[in-house]
């Protein structure tokens, strides 16, 4: 059983190697699509391995290259797991577009989530965690399952024991996605840090999100503009800002270190001047698969809409 604790690292394949040209096909490395397609690498290695989808071809170092047709393949999964779609099922689907989702997973995950928290079933709850986070796309498992599933317990007021079992969960899920923090490698330096009123754990998850697209996350937690320029010398240079609510007018226009971001959906809450002005200035984006899709990788010819289109798809999810 795969744990999302323990990241499988892979030797990047030399320059010449990245693109490899098949009857005049380009061919990306996984850290590339893993990018455009917003699949993490461990995951898309899972869907190889354990349900035969996505086959790459292999250089002579066994390093794999996937072809344009293996990226709309991987969009089609997607969008048959936005659906509502299992993994295990997808594979007979595939190619047919017109088939009806056969049942609502997602649905049926968060029924099954939430009893084993009514339960304090932690340790199969953990198990249950490994297993989707590994099957599935981490901004579907947030946006599908983990934030319905807080907002139901944020707000569950007919138990005696509900704050009880408030407490425990958030100290809980806190645990489970902060070790990544601790123990997480090398990769781009960033410092994520929350702005105005975000959910509970909405930091933490999208600091999760990016260790899995290998940035190497300094995590601040709330913030605003005075706070940060504080900090300068001592946090990464690079910084991104999750938008939240009640954000104090006079703050939007104070500047943030030169070189700061900005996403959230929350920031459609600013859409007039000079608030606008000041979300054009952070180049803000609704979504942290929208501001990754237009971060300045290397993109191979032919490919740049390809991860933007997958970041706004994500976005909806």
């Amino acid at each position: 059983m795969h744990d999302p604790s323990v990241s499988s690292q892979q030797t990047a394949p030399q320059e010449g190697e990245e693109r490899e040209a098949a009857s005049g096909e380009a061919r990306y490395p996984i850290r590339e699509v893993s990018r455009l397609t917003g699949v993490n690498a461990v995951t898309l290695r899972a869907w190889q391995r354990r349900y035969g989808l996505v086959q790459p071809a292999r250089t002579e170092k066994g390093h794999r290259l996937y072809s344009e047709q293996d990226i709309r393949h991987i969009e089609a999964i997607l969008s048959w797991l936005e659906r509502g779609v299992s993994i295990g099922q997808v594979k007979g689907l595939l190619g047919d577009s017109q088939s009806v989702a056969p049942s609502d997973h997602w649905q049926q995950s968060q029924e099954s989530l939430w009893q084993l928290l009514l339960d304090l079933k932690t340790r199969q709850l953990e198990q249950g965690l490994n297993d989707l986070i590994a099957s599935y796309p981490f901004d579907l498992v947030r946006s599908q399952l983990l934030e319905p599933v807080l907002d139901r317990l944020m707000a569950m007021t007919d138990r005696p024991d509900a704050d009880l079992l408030r407490h425990h969960w958030l100290d809980w899920l806190a645990h489970y996605f902060g070790r990544h923090l601790v123990g997480q490698g090398k990769g781009r330096p960033l410092t994520l840090a929350s702005w105005g009123k975000v959910g509970p754990l909405a930091l933490l998850w999208h600091a999760y999100e990016l260790i899995n697209q290998g940035y190497e996350v300094q995590l601040i937690g709330p913030c605003d503009p005075r706070l940060a320029q504080l900090l300068a010398g001592r946090s990464h240079d690079n910084w991104l800002v999750l938008m939240g609510a009640a954000i104090p007018r006079g703050e939007l226009t104070t500047p943030w270190p030169v070189g700061t971001q900005a996403m959230g959906p929350l920031g459609r809450l600013y859409p007039e001047p000079p608030q606008i002005d000041a979300l054009q200035a952070l180049a803000w984006q609704p979504s942290l698969a929208d501001w990754l899709a237009m971060q300045p990788n290397p993109v191979p010819a032919g490919r740049g809409s390809g991860g933007q289109s997958r970041g706004k798809s994500a976005a909806k999810g």
